[in-house]
């Protein structure tokens, strides 16, 4: 008997151990839909709030838009702030022209192991690629047939749990027909 009664602490001991030593279950990814990314209320006049917080997780942000000639949406940048600390999380920008012909893009695509977009979103990538500070960034790019506007979705911060190239993706195939097929 006494034999039993110190295996039962011996086994309590291992057991507290495995328990303490395990580290917590990874909580699930985040799948909402990013809903309407033109929704109000905007940013940049023309990126959903709300869509710009569930892809890059920020609460607080700052976001940056500028307008080529004519007034047209030419870039929104979203940063968690403005100090060169600050972490940028999404660039969403217009090329009119590009400043890449077909080559360039088509060496983008192979440097980066890029997929082509679906074919009803029109000739384009999306890939992740390494930055300086060795930080993966998602993104996609899509062009006109002419290859004379490019329309990029950089996610540099993505939320946790989150598919950041899906997100870039989406973000592509609801802005493609405004700011590609037709400029604003």
């Amino acid at each position: 008997m006494r034999c039993r009664l110190k295996a039962v602490p011996v086994l309590v001991v291992l057991a507290l151990a495995a328990a303490c030593s395990s580290s917590p279950p990874a909580p699930p990814p985040d799948t909402r839909p990013l809903g309407s990314v033109t929704a109000a209320p905007q940013e940049c006049e023309l990126i959903s709030a709300s869509a710009i917080k569930i892809t890059t997780g920020f609460k607080d942000y700052t976001a940056v838009g500028t307008k080529m000639d004519k007034g047209r949406f030419a870039s929104c940048s979203v940063a968690e702030d403005l100090t060169p600390e600050g972490k940028l999380g999404l660039v969403i920008e217009v090329f009119d022209p590009s400043p890449n012909d077909a080559e360039d893009l088509e060496n983008t695509k192979l440097t980066t192991q890029g997929k082509d977009l679906p074919d009803e979103l029109g000739p384009g990538f999306a890939a992740r690629r390494k930055n300086a500070k060795d930080q993966t960034i998602a993104f996609v790019y899509g062009w006109t047939p002419d290859y004379k506007r490019l329309l990029t979705i950089n996610i540099y911060r993505g939320a946790p749990g989150r598919d950041s190239l899906a997100d870039a993706t989406e973000f592509f195939r609801q802005l493609k027909p405004l700011l590609l097929d037709k400029p604003r």
